[in-house]
This record gives C-alpha cells, sequence and structure tokens, in this order.
C-alpha cells in the first residue's frame, strides 16, 4: 500500500486538507512553501525519511528513534522539537505511538490515523486555527493523549473496585488470575506516564523557542494534569497490591480453617483407631476379649474418649 501524507494549511480563517501520495508529494513540493504548515504521514519509508531530511532538516537520529524507539522521550534540535508518544487507545492493549516534529512554523507527525483526524477536527473548531502558530496543534494532540490516559486509568480503577468488591465473596484460581492481570496492566500505564511526563517536562525546557510566550501556561496545565494521572496509576498500584494481600490472606485464613478442621477430625478418630487396631491383634487373653459385655465396654470407652476430646476441643476455642 503506497504511502500517503495528509498535509492541513490555513486557507483564510479555516483550513484545508491534501490528501497525496507522499511520490506525489516528492516530485512537486511547491505546496510545502506555505507556512504555517501541518503534515501527518501514515508510517515511515524511504521517501517520507528522504523528505523529511531534504525539506526539514530532520536529523537522522530522530527519524531512527521514530522507527525503532517505544519510550516515550523528547530531544531537542536547532530547528524543531521531536517527541515520541506512547499512548493507549482504549486500553493497555491498544498501545500506540506518535511521533512529532515541532519546528517554529511546521509541525510533522508520524502514527495513528485517528489521532490526526481527532486533533484535525478540535482545530476546525477555533476561531482561527493558526492563529496563535503551530503550537496550538501539539496542544491539541497532547490533550487528546492526556484524555485517553485518563480514559484508560478510569477504566482500569473501576476494573480494580470489581476485584475488590469480588475478593470477600470469593477466592478462586481465576480471580487471582485477574488480579495478576489488572496488576500488570497498572504497572504498564505507571511506567508509560512517568515516560510521557519526563518527555514533557523536557519539552517545556525548550517550547519557548517554538511557542509564544504566552501559551506555556497551556502546556504547564497539560504537565500538571499527566503528573495527576500518575499520581493515580502510583495510588492504583498501591491499592491492588493491597487488595492482593487481602486475597493472599483470606485464601491463608481459609486453608488453616481446612487444616484445623482435619487435624480435629485425625485426632478424635486416632483413638479410636488406635484400640480397634489393638484389639485386632491375633494374641490371645486380650482384656475383655473373651466377655460377653466387652464389646459393649469397649465401645463405650472409645466413644467416651471421642467425646471427651471434643468437649476439650470446644473449651480450648478450637471449634
Amino acid at each position: 500500500m503506497e504511502n500517503v501524507a495528509w498535509i492541513v494549511v490555513p486557507s483564510g480563517e479555516t483550513l484545508t486538507t491534501v490528501t497525496t501520495p507522499v511520490s506525489s508529494l516528492i516530485e512537486n513540493r511547491s505546496i510545502l512553501k506555505k507556512k504555517p504548515l501541518w503534515i501527518h504521514f501514515r508510517r515511515l519509508d524511504e521517501a517520507v525519511e528522504e523528505l523529511l531530511s531534504e525539506e526539514f532538516d530532520i536529523n537522522e537520529l530522530s527519524i531512527e528513534d521514530c522507527k525503532s524507539e517505544a519510550r516515550s522521550k523528547a530531544e531537542h534540535f536547532e530547528n524543531y522539537l521531536f517527541m515520541l508518544l506512547i499512548y493507549f487507545d482504549g486500553g493497555i492493549s491498544r498501545q500506540k505511538k506518535l511521533c512529532l516534529f515541532w519546528g517554529k512554523d511546521f509541525v510533522l507527525t508520524v502514527g495513528s490515523r485517528r489521532l490526526f483526524e481527532e486533533a484535525k477536527k478540535e482545530l476546525m473548531l477555533e476561531e482561527e486555527p493558526f492563529g496563535e502558530g503551530v503550537e496550538k496543534i501539539v496542544w491539541i494532540i497532547s490533550s487528546l493523549i492526556t484524555d485517553k490516559f485518563k480514559y484508560v486509568t478510569d477504566l482500569l480503577e473501576d476494573q480494580a473496585d470489581e476485584i475488590e468488591a469480588k475478593v470477600f465473596k470469593e477466592q478462586s484460581p481465576e480471580l487471582l488470575e485477574d488480579i495478576s492481570d489488572l496488576s500488570y496492566e497498572i504497572l504498564t500505564l505507571r511506567r508509560a506516564l512517568k515516560q510521557i511526563r519526563d518527555a514533557y517536562k523536557f519539552a517545556m525546557s525548550f517550547s519557548g523557542r517554538f511557542a509564544n510566550p504566552e501559551n506555556i501556561h497551556y502546556f504547564r496545565d497539560l504537565l500538571d494534569e499527566i503528573s495527576i494521572l500518575y499520581d493515580r496509576a502510583e495510588t492504583l498500584h498501591e491499592f491492588i497490591q493491597n487488595v492482593l494481600n487481602v486475597f493472599s490472606s483470606l485464601v491463608n485464613f481459609k486453608l488453616n480453617d481446612i487444616m484445623k478442621t482435619l487435624t480435629i477430625f485425625v485426632a478424635v478418630l486416632e483413638p479410636i483407631m488406635f484400640i480397634s487396631s489393638y484389639y485386632g491383634m491375633n494374641v490371645e487373653n486380650l482384656p475383655l476379649a473373651s466377655k460377653p459385655y466387652g464389646i459393649l465396654v469397649i465401645s463405650f470407652f472409645m466413644l467416651f474418649l471421642s467425646l471427651g476430646l471434643l468437649y476439650y476441643f470446644r473449651r480450648k476455642n478450637w471449634i
């Protein structure tokens, strides 16, 4: 499938989006002269790498990170700020990656078209989409990614509440598996939030070169939201660990109760088994063996021992 580029440029007080194959864009680059400019690529290939390098002076290290790196990061170069953003679109299992190159009058993105369409829709709602420069695009994209993190955090919190309610009703292997899976997802979320928080902290220190100073507070507010989400993930991790500890305690208590019951059962039967085996020996002249009432005396004695042991256990509050 041929790679495609979506080019967003200002058209009066609105936007114009041009969809074109990358090969055609390389042959006719006149549209790239319009500034400010936002270009979204479906994926990186040799043609896109050539275009990024020649037309926008994108460093080959940034391109390599965009292709192979799997954690959020930010790097500053002479004419642009590179941000690699790892996020989750609807769940931990749906991990996505967005590469963003932020220059003075251009923004280049590589990744999910769905995120691009959502960001473009938000940008079109602005009275002057490019009135404050291209940092509005970066802020909208970042806000959408933060909202997706918030959705996943809310989802995991709801799952944790459901599991907590189940722990006191059942202690099954399936529930333990659910707790383990949720714990892994929470750890994954926390790690991703920490990485993206550090990336935005780094980007904030250089954003003044590419954004209007009066708009920096929007990014500070965004960073605060990410930090709050990270704190929620930390709290959620501690919560699920406590749930796991409660689960383990309940399982141990249940096991101890079973072992206590079995121990009492064995303790009550042990004297009976001893007497039965004693009189089962092939030996003459055993006590009461030849008496007609011997079986009654021995049976009564065995019953007395059993009831006596049960009474003793009861007095000790063992049963």
